[in-house]
């Protein structure tokens, strides 16, 4: 029998030609499974030539979102751990009443004249320092800057003018000082609310430092790009008190040569400045290498030290140090008033307002303009008793219209400055007084001009003298026909002071003090040598410019 042949299928290949797996009949597969191209490698991409080249493109494309996505994640923690949330815009509760008030205050002011300068240091929601305000009540104190009619510089605005530029329209400096977070968190949005401008002095070191307390160099460069604030020196490292001698007393770093435990000493003087200027210069680069423009103005930490004149030594070193880097320094407390004015610029130093949590908006309106500077234009001024300061003895301003009240503790001597830090920049003005009741020769009364200059003059009459005193010091004297009442008239030049008393006696003095340190006000003086003597009487006072008449008040 013959066998039957098991019929086969006949051999079958499934492979790819570039259209996914599918059977494959051709004789001549195997002879050209060598070429790539002919098993069908070329018909789409990742095959032959492409392959290798397609294949890096995806790995970069790989690598490049995850690279994306690992960046992301790092700047998510970084803006968590450096940039804190921004509180919601928070709005005081200020009534008509408040507004008509607050614009009542701005009357009579001057459309033009040299900034004044404010201090803040935080502002805070939760903080119970008494220099922290509360997001409420900064709204209240901006709010009621803008209805007074003042507006805010920019440190370079504020520079211009004080490097001999226009006097701008009423204006404020807005000052922070420290770099507190709250500035970021709550100011902010506040200060944008009002379109106003602030400027922070910088305790650069620690920004970065000390979280959540003060602010990150990420929150300043936000800030700083915004163009709403400007960044100043407020050191970088000594806002604190350092032991200063081998008993354990502390000082400022500023103003102090430090006690050098190590070496059982003190810091020489080239030891103290070359920390000093180290520290300084160190906060200027800090600023400027976030950046930011190079800091023009510095903020005396305490405000302890530099800001008083007739310093010693080691303060004067300071100033002098401050100086070679700052061209304007701050200050909160100064022995005499130099708001921003021209007499300041020549000086380099600037006395500020400061605002605590306590004040009220009112207050701190009364206190700007106390320091606006006016022109030296008044002719009733004993009229305006509010606006007299200085160092008035233990008694009432009535002593120099005479009511002298009836107490056993009045003292023999009173002084008075009209408006002592608005009238900062005073020259070219003439005043005249008339005083009565000196007629029995006990008693004495004086006009000075010139108020906190570096020579005040003073004339000093009596029954039948009068004296001319420069700083304290007699220039000239001359006698008087004696009677009760004299007059005195004062002409207030740029170096040269001239008197005349009763219209007839003359006294002068040309001062060799720079003309830009010469400026300033007016003051009445009484004195009697025995108590129970009669008081002088100031009967009139008028205050012009050298070019009119002074009229009689």
């Amino acid at each position: 029998m013959a066998l039957k042949r098991e019929q086969r299928e006949p051999h079958v290949v499934v492979h790819d030609h570039g259209r996914g797996p599918e059977p494959c009949f051709r004789s001549d597969y195997a002879d050209k499974s060598g070429h790539d191209h002919s098993r069908g490698r070329g018909l789409g991409w990742g095959r032959g030539w492409t392959q290798w080249p397609v294949r890096v493109l995806l790995g970069a494309l790989t690598l490049s979102v995850v690279l994306a996505s690992g960046a992301a994640g790092l700047e998510r923690y970084l803006s968590r751990k450096y940039m804190s949330p921004q509180a919601p815009l928070t709005r005081a509760s200020i009534t008509s009443a408040d507004k008509v008030d607050w614009t009542r205050q701005g009357l009579g002011l001057p459309d033009h004249a040299p900034p004044v300068v404010l201090t803040f240091h935080d502002v805070n929601k939760k903080s119970t320092s008494p220099y922290a305000l509360t997001p409420r009540a900064f709204d209240a104190q901006l709010t009621a800057l803008e209805k007074a009619g003042y507006r805010t510089l920019s440190a370079q605005q504020f520079t211009n003018y004080m490097n001999g530029g226009p006097t701008p329209r009423r204006s404020v400096l807005l000052t922070f000082d420290d770099g507190t977070d709250g500035l970021w968190k709550y100011a902010d949005r506040i200060l944008a609310k009002h379109r106003m401008r602030g400027t922070i002095f910088l305790i650069t070191g620690s920004m970065d430092k000390h979280r959540p307390y003060y602010l990150t160099w990420r929150e300043i460069e936000r800030m700083h790009g915004s163009g709403r604030w400007d960044f100043q020196s407020h050191t970088r490292a000594m806002h604190s008190v350092r032991q200063v001698d081998a008993t354990g007393n502390t000082g400022a770093p500023l103003i102090n040569r430090l006690w050098l435990a190590d070496k059982g000493r003190r810091e020489t003087q080239a030891e103290y400045r070359a920390r000093v200027l180290h520290d300084l210069a160190g906060s200027v680069e800090d600023i400027v290498n976030h950046g930011m423009p190079t800091p023009t103005m510095f903020a005396v930490p305490f405000s302890d030290g530099p800001g008083q004149q007739d310093a010693d030594s080691t303060d004067s070193q300071a100033r002098h140090l401050l100086k070679e880097l700052f061209p304007l320094v701050m200050t909160d407390h100064s022995g005499v008033p130099l708001t921003a004015s021209r007499r300041s610029a020549s000086t380099g130093l600037v006395q500020r307002v400061e605002v605590f949590a306590k004040t009220t908006p009112d207050e701190m309106l009364a206190a700007v303009g106390e320091r606006v500077q006016v022109p030296a234009d008044a002719h009733t001024p004993l009229s305006e008793t509010e606006n007299w300061g200085g160092r008035q003895t233990r008694t009432s301003f009535g002593v120099f219209l005479g009511k002298v009240p009836k107490s056993a503790q009045i003292p023999r001597y009173a002084k008075a400055d009209y408006r002592p830090d608005s009238s900062v920049d005073w020259t070219d003005y003439s005043v005249t007084t008339t005083i009565g009741a000196l007629g029995n020769g006990t008693n004495q009364a004086a006009l000075g001009v010139r108020t906190n200059s570096k020579e005040p003059m003073t004339v000093v009459v009596t029954r039948n003298r009068a004296i001319l005193l420069a700083n304290g010091y007699k220039v000239a004297s001359q006698p008087l026909d004696p009677k009760s009442d004299h007059t005195i008239t004062v002409k207030v030049g740029q170096d040269t002071t001239t008197a005349y008393v009763d219209g007839h006696v003359r006294l002068t003095h040309v001062s060799d003090q720079p003309a830009d340190q010469l400026t300033g006000g007016v003051t009445i003086r009484s004195g009697i040598n025995r108590t129970g003597n009669e008081w002088p009487v100031f009967k009139a006072l008028d205050i012009s410019p050298l070019d009119r008449t002074p009229g009689r008040g």
